[in-house]
């Protein structure tokens, strides 16, 4: 072990009321590590309260606060739940380590102590917390590249349906703003019954972007006709929903267990035109049966429609938007989750104005 780089790099507490065994523990640690010294549970917590070292030495017999009473404040605290705990004690018993191991401990080192297995127990558990360190830094590069590797895929995915139309990825932008605003308004709320864990409202503001996608299989003289469709154009256009959740299952299927964040882009493409009282498409789905993602997207999509241009009609107000959105509440909307969003809708106008 290169001692130089020890001493800078690792600290630890050792709390202990014998001055004798407290003096012996610094002599024996301070060629490895730096060592601070507390001479009783009291004086540990006002050290702990601003330094969090690398391991705590503790003896269990202790007045006033014993080394139980201590390691339950150590574990109860989020910055200092993880130092390997090492317990000191002259009682040697099962019903003592079982104690401590339950309370936390890592370890424990029967007194009187000897130099030789004080540095071993010590420097065993310093390189598990390096191991566990470097591991937990692993873990968060290669997620921090799996989310930029998802992200990079949405993104291309969402550019092959902003090709087929130059207003596409106007409306791509626009209605993933006007997701992320409610699914925020949503979350904001806290309401039991439309509860988003961070992770679910990430890929829903995420997978937004893709929720035309299935229009690459339509029809350039049907996706892009200025005038109005016939029913037998329409009856050919509400078929994105059903092409697009295809094209992404099989994503899915080729992308395995790194496929967890599509299948929330498939609630989207697959839902998102299903309408409150069943009357949508393509499942005729109705009520709580249709997924929040894909009401939050109904709501989004829906906006954005009404408040943009287009060569066969001009742009509705926010006002007017909001109008008739409301007035489909209970129709094509969810009345509770319109509610909600209330106080997020003034924001939507914010959005359509600056991505104008």
């Amino acid at each position: 072990m290169d001692t130089e780089r020890t001493v800078q790099t690792h600290s630890i507490l050792v709390v202990d009321d014998d001055a004798t065994n407290l003096r012996m523990l610094q002599e024996i640690l301070k060629p490895l590590y730096k060592v601070y010294a507390a001479p009783s549970g009291e004086r540990a917590i006002g050290f702990l309260e601003n330094r969090v070292p690398d391991l705590i030495l503790l003896d269990v017999e202790m007045p006033v606060m014993s080394g139980y009473d201590l390691i339950k404040r150590i574990k109860e605290d989020s910055r200092l739940a993880s130092v390997p705990v090492l317990f000191l004690t002259a009682q040697e018993g099962h019903d003592k380590e079982e104690q401590a191991f339950h309370l936390g401990a890592v370890d424990y080192i029967l007194k009187p102590i000897t130099t030789g297995v004080v540095r071993a127990r010590v420097n065993l558990h310093i390189e598990l917390e390096d191991y566990r360190k470097r591991l937990e830094t692993l873990v968060g590069e290669k997620t921090e590249r799996l989310r930029t590797t998802q992200d990079s895929i949405l993104d291309i995915l969402a550019n092959v349906t902003a090709w087929r139309d130059s207003g596409t990825g106007g409306h791509i932008d626009r209605t993933t703003a006007y997701t992320r605003l409610a699914a925020e308004g949503l979350e904001s709320h806290k309401d039991p019954d439309y509860y988003l864990s961070p992770q679910y409202r990430d890929n829903i503001i995420k997978s937004s972007k893709l929720h035309d996608i299935g229009k690459v299989a339509i029809s350039d003289n049907i996706l892009l006709k200025p005038g109005k469709l016939t029913p037998e154009e329409f009856t050919e256009i509400k078929k994105h929903t059903t092409s697009g959740a295809q094209m992404i299952d099989d994503a899915i299927r080729n992308l395995g267990d790194d496929s967890s964040f599509l299948h929330v882009a498939r609630e989207i493409v697959i839902s998102h035109h299903e309408w409150w009282n069943g009357s949508g498409y393509p499942n005729g789905l109705s009520g709580a049966d249709i997924p929040i993602s894909g009401r939050v997207m109904a709501i989004s999509d829906i906006y954005d429609s009404l408040t943009s241009e287009r060569p066969y009609k001009g742009a509705m107000s926010h006002d007017e938007a909001m109008r008739v959105i409301r007035g489909e509440t209970g129709r094509h909307f969810d009345p509770k989750m319109i509610a909600l969003l209330e106080d997020t809708f003034p924001k939507f106008e914010e959005v359509a104005k600056d991505l104008d």
